[in-house]
């Protein structure tokens, strides 16, 4: 049978949990007398329950033991810590990496790196960038990569108009080996840096560390470019890790946040429904933060309604739009025939550690005698 795919899905956005990562936060001075800064909020969504909420500063080394404070959030409370690195909370008066915010409940963060020294007509201003708190379970392990893109080197160190740079954070308190690949706009890869023990210039990257690249293209050649990309990918390492990209304008040290794409779910997965009669095959293909394919054999039995005599449904190839995932890994989708009235509708959630689960629901409307709907589990696993 042909099929056709009824849009389903989510749009990313900042949402609350209970263990977030900013990937860039300093109290310094930086390029051209910048004095870079971080504010951070933190809102308590709950009507009526109380967020004890630890906050970790990550500093650009490994952090096996990093410094933290508490913090109680009341109930519907936005708690703002201006210059959070500096006197707003761990009074650091030369420091730059990120933060680790875990809660008892989930909680909101929001966050604005900037420059707090940017010369203009009407006196002095700030320019910076946004950071939406990164849930840890969008972080990349072991078999998996993500891409940053609209990285530009448009000069040789600060001489261009754009300079871009590139940080990370390990999210599990374990060292991880990474690879940067760097492609140019037509997909055509460039070249590789490795820090995954084979490269004296680069360790992996250690527990909880925080590592930034400034000048991230200048480690490729060519050393400069437009429009680039760059991929990290994970060979192994027990640790995860968070990318996150800045675009600065170089005439107003002005900072881009270029978030990362998709994360720690990137695969293929082999499933089965769990029936009464037999086990049915479905396979899920996952990119980019979203599902992209499906292939199915679905066989509609007496199990499903009774005195229903078996109708055969194959359901195959990409999806005519890919259904993205929400930041814990829920995702939603429906295919079939419209014409010959058969669907098939998937919901899951899809985990960082390499499994799925959820509910597939087979609805046959267009044969005389074998109508009606059945919901059956499956589960599964992602080939590495």
């Amino acid at each position: 049978m042909l099929w056709c795919l009824v849009m389903a899905g989510s749009s990313l956005a900042v949402t609350p949990g209970t263990d977030l990562f900013v990937p860039a936060v300093a109290h310094g001075t930086g390029y051209n007398q910048a004095q870079w800064r971080a504010d951070v909020w933190i809102f308590n969504p709950s009507d009526t329950a109380t967020a004890t909420v630890t906050i970790y500063l990550l500093l650009r080394q490994p952090n096996p033991n990093p410094t933290r404070q508490v913090v109680t959030v009341n109930p519907g409370e936005s708690m703002y810590f201006k210059d959070i690195v500096g006197v707003g909370l761990f009074q650091q008066t030369d420091a730059s990496g990120g933060l680790r915010i875990t809660s008892n409940i989930p909680v909101l963060v929001t966050a604005e790196s900037y420059n707090n020294n940017v010369t203009t007509s009407l006196g002095t201003g700030t320019s910076g960038q946004f950071f939406g708190g990164v849930p840890a379970g969008l972080s990349v392990g072991a078999n998996d990569a993500t891409d940053v893109i609209g990285l530009d080197q448009d000069g040789v160190n600060t001489s261009g108009k754009f300079r871009s740079n590139l940080a990370l954070v390990e999210t599990t308190g374990a060292a991880v080996d990474f690879v940067l690949d760097r492609y140019d706009p037509d997909g055509t890869l460039l070249g590789s840096w490795a820090c995954d023990g084979t490269n004296s210039s680069c360790a992996p990257l250690g527990p909880w560390e925080v590592r930034q690249f400034n000048l991230v293209l200048s480690n490729f050649t060519p050393g400069t470019g437009t429009n680039q990309r760059i991929r990290v990918r994970v060979p192994s390492g027990a640790g995860r890790l968070i990318a996150v990209g800045s675009r600065v304008d170089n005439a107003t040290t002005d900072p881009s946040t270029i978030e990362m794409s998709g994360g720690g779910r990137v695969g293929t997965y082999l499933c089965k429904l769990e029936r009464s009669d037999y086990e049915a095959p479905l396979t899920l293909t996952v990119d980019q933060g979203a599902v992209t394919a499906l292939d199915a054999t679905i066989l509609f039995t007496d199990a499903d309604v009774p005195s229903c005599g078996g109708q055969i449904m194959r359901l195959t190839g990409p999806l005519q739009q890919p259904v993205l995932y929400d930041d814990q890994g829920s995702f939603g989708l429906t295919v079939g025939d419209v014409g010959l009235g058969v669907t098939l509708q998937v919901n899951g959630t899809i985990t960082t550690t390499g499994s799925v689960a959820g509910n597939a629901t087979v609805t046959l409307t267009g044969v005389p005698g074998c109508n009606g709907s059945k919901a059956w589990p499956f589960v599964g696993v992602k080939l590495q």
